[in-house]
């Protein structure tokens, strides 16, 4: 059985964020303009919610269903990084990596996204998933038998994703 490790160096799990929508329109979701890496994640959970809707009717003894349009969204917590949680004001740069989680997600602003399972956006054979959505659930907490501060944040999909492998 193929596994997919995440817990030696070089195959942690990464999540990439741009508000550079046309990265992901035109297949390049590797490098896009203002790509933020959100590091320091505690874990991550990739979940697609197809809904039911389900009738009864006089035609059968039996509950009849039919699919409905997922809800996909991605879950994660992370250890706060200032820079990466609240945005990169001394390096000059554009896009996500300047306005950081906490930005975007106030800014109410769409952005593509890349979670790669198995390694870096550039490691060949990584499996990943990509698509559109907003961030939210952003929610920093601490407590004293916790050193550092961690909040939880959801990508919230709008539409469906890709899954696929880095080649």
């Amino acid at each position: 059985m193929a596994r997919i490790t995440v817990n030696t160096e070089g195959t942690f799990p990464h999540v990439y964020l741009s508000e550079d929508l046309t990265a992901v329109a035109a297949g390049d979701p590797l490098n896009p303009t203002g790509k933020l890496e959100v590091t320091c994640l505690q874990d991550i959970t990739i979940s697609n919610s197809t809904g039911i809707f389900s009738w009864t009717d006089f035609c059968s003894a039996s509950i009849n269903k039919l699919t409905t349009p997922a809800d996909n969204e991605i879950s994660t917590n992370m250890v706060i990084d200032s820079v990466k949680f609240f945005g990169d004001t001394i390096t000059p740069g554009t896009g996500a990596a300047l306005a950081g989680v906490d930005g975007i997600s106030r800014s109410r602003t769409k952005v593509q996204f890349m979670v790669v399972m198995n390694g870096e956006d550039t490691t060949s054979g990584a499996q990943y998933y990509k698509g559109e959505g907003y961030i939210t659930n952003i929610a920093p907490a601490v407590s004293p038998d916790s050193p550092v501060w961690v909040s939880p944040m959801t990508i919230a999909v709008t539409g469906a994703y890709e899954v696929n492998t880095i080649t």
